[in-house]
């Protein structure tokens, strides 16, 4: 094998990078997320406290981050750091940790999130299926209807943006993020 075929494809601009940074701290949750916030606590000053201390524990670990890059510029992230600190085993079931945990349940809550925030749009709550679990002395109400179909058709989208290639999804990304600094920035009238 030729020693350009094991190199990485540095496809993301500066411009896409950052957007992808931004895109990953005004996540999904943020809109999610805000409400149940502002419920519990009660006022908005307590809300912009708890963003104010997440961005700073957000900076800290980035800033970690950036110190773990210098000092072992490998490509694979958390994976490279882990097995430099604890060998191996450790890295590997983080890794499997990561594909069947981490990135599914994240592509599964902007698939919900998406068909939550067009439900508030369109009028896709209308509901085929719906069943009572009995779990552990919890009711657990399941429905399937249209809002899921949407929802696991966002997930397909999203998977099939991912497949399109590094360049292609940076620059969705850079379209995302802008939407969500607008939805931030821009209120809601």
């Amino acid at each position: 094998m030729s020693e350009a075929k094991n190199q990485l494809l540095r496809c993301l601009s500066f411009t896409d990078t950052t957007s992808l940074v931004i895109g990953t701290i005004i996540g999904t949750g943020v809109f999610l997320k805000t409400a149940v916030m502002a419920q519990q606590v009660g006022t908005p000053a307590l809300v912009l406290a708890a963003w104010v201390v997440s961005g700073a524990l957000s900076l800290a670990g980035a800033l970690t981050y950036a110190e773990l890059g210098a000092v072992l510029p490998q490509a694979g992230g958390e994976y490279v750091y882990l097995r430099a600190a604890y060998g191996n085993t450790l890295a590997y079931l983080y890794g499997w940790t990561v594909v069947a945990i981490e990135a599914t349940g994240s592509i599964a809550a902007l698939g919900v999130a998406f068909a939550t925030f067009l439900a508030g749009v369109l009028p896709i709550n209308s509901v085929w299926i719906e069943h009572t679990f009995h779990f552990f002395g919890h009711d657990l109400l399941w429905n399937f209807g249209l809002k899921q179909v949407v929802a696991v058709v966002a997930i397909l989208l999203f998977s099939a943006i991912n497949c399109a290639g590094v360049a292609f999804g940076g620059r969705l990304q850079l379209v995302f993020t802008i939407a969500r600094l607008l939805a931030v920035a821009v209120p809601s009238w």
